[in-house]
């Protein structure tokens, strides 16, 4: 549960870029350099169905890429949202997106050991020398024509 004075990011991944508030950022899978500032010396204190709350009061949207059309393809939904006790140290990317053409062997994943999910993009965080997922996204690229990955809004608390 966040805190009461927690104030939610409106918007999502459709139309976002165009209606967005002038104090939120919005980076997406390709961002890895400036996630990894974001994240890499601060603590997760709060989290909720989307969003987590960093310990210096910044809000944090994590929305998987919607392709926008009637099948699947380009579709990633937020499958993992965790938080973190510890002070985050590094930040790794674990980025798989896959599509039509594309038939993974069986990864055996502890996070997918029936290898469930067509592609993914994960974003693990480490603290107190554990690994932590902080965040995945399921999906597929399908046709590759729709789009593929996440975005994450950021919203900096001064």
């Amino acid at each position: 549960m966040l805190s009461d004075d927690f104030r939610p990011i409106d918007g999502n991944a459709q139309g976002w870029h165009h209606d967005r508030d002038d104090d939120v950022l919005v980076l997406d899978e390709g961002d890895q350099k400036e996630i990894s500032e974001l994240l890499i010396g601060r603590k997760v204190e709060k989290v909720d169905d989307e969003h987590i709350q960093l310990d210096d009061g910044t809000v944090i949207k994590a929305i998987g890429h919607d392709g926008g059309c009637a099948c699947s393809a380009g579709c990633y939904d937020l499958a993992v949202l965790n938080g973190v006790d510890n002070v985050i140290t590094n930040v790794e990317y674990d980025y798989r997106p896959a599509g039509d053409w594309d038939y993974p062997a069986r990864s055996g994943h502890p996070d997918d050991p029936e290898d469930e999910y067509d592609g993914y993009y994960r974003v693990f965080v480490y603290a107190d020398n554990q690994q932590i997922n902080l965040m995945q996204f399921n999906g597929s690229d399908g046709n590759g024509y729709y789009g593929t990955g996440f975005e994450i809004l950021v919203r900096k608390e001064n």
